[in-house]
Parts: C-alpha cells; sequence; structure tokens
C-alpha cells in the first residue's frame, strides 16, 4: 500500500502483479481456446469420415455374397474381394471411432482447464477488486 497525504491507495507494483496474473491466466485461456478449435476441426473432419465409412459398410451389407467389389487405388479401379472390403471397412470405423473417442476426451480435458483458468482469472479480479477497496476504506477512516 502507497501511504500518500490522507490517501492509502494500491501500489504500482501491487497493480502490476494483479495484471501480470491476470494476464498469464487470460494466455492460458487463449491458448486453450486455440487447441480446442483445432481438435473440434479434426473431429469434424473423423465424423465425415465416420459417415462415409458407415454408407460404404451399409452398401456392402445390401450386397450379394458373389457381387463384385472394386477399389480405386489412384486412377485404377482394382477388384476386391467383398469379405477383404468389408473387413476393411470395419476395421477403419474402429479406427475412426477410437480416434473421435480419443478427441472428444481431449476437448473435455481443454474444457476443464479451460474452467479452472476461468475460476483463477474471477479470483484474481475479485482479489484486485478487493484490495482496492480495502485500501479505500482505509483512506476514508484516515480522513476522518
Amino acid at each position: 500500500f502507497f501511504f500518500g497525504p490522507h490517501k492509502m491507495v494500491l501500489s504500482q507494483k501491487q497493480i502490476e502483479e494483479f495484471q501480470r496474473k491476470l494476464n498469464v491466466e487470460v494466455k492460458e485461456i487463449k491458448d486453450l481456446q486455440t487447441q480446442g478449435s483445432k481438435l473440434l476441426q479434426q473431429r469434424t473432419q473423423m465424423a465425415a469420415q465416420q459417415n462415409e465409412n458407415d454408407l460404404v459398410k451399409q452398401e456392402l451389407d445390401l450386397m450379394e455374397e458373389d457381387a463384385s467389389v472394386y477399389k480405386l487405388i489412384g486412377p485404377v479401379l482394382v477388384q476386391q474381394d467383398k469379405e477383404d472390403a468389408t473387413s476393411i471397412v470395419e476395421k477403419r470405423l474402429e479406427y475412426i471411432n477410437g480416434e473421435m473417442k480419443r478427441l472428444d476426451k481431449q476437448l473435455k480435458d481443454i474444457e476443464e482447464k479451460q474452467e479452472v483458468h476461468k475460476k483463477k482469472a474471477m479470483e484474481i479480479q475479485q482479489a484486485a477488486q478487493a484490495a482496492a477497496q480495502k485500501a479505500a476504506h482505509a483512506a476514508a477512516q484516515q480522513k476522518d
């Protein structure tokens, strides 16, 4: 606290410390938002791949056992056994589902971390306000 002629206010050092702490929390929140946006974009891509593979699997399930299945490899269509094609699509779906669960967990973790940093930022603001009120009250009492 700074004691002036009949005044008691927060010192520049105290104000800077509150601001520094608040800036740290705000930066963390922004960094987590950036990470969350990237993860959300990845999850959206995975969901699109999942939908595409679900459609392929549905089509394969509707086909006769002896039907011809072709896979596009570069500019060439290559014949593939239906059973192999079905197995590949199922494995791809398993992988995609696993990736989506992993991304969901990361997104949840980021949300939780953001909440922690938001709470810390609020606590810092409240502490700064309380210190300023205390200093103002002390200054008012000194005038009396």
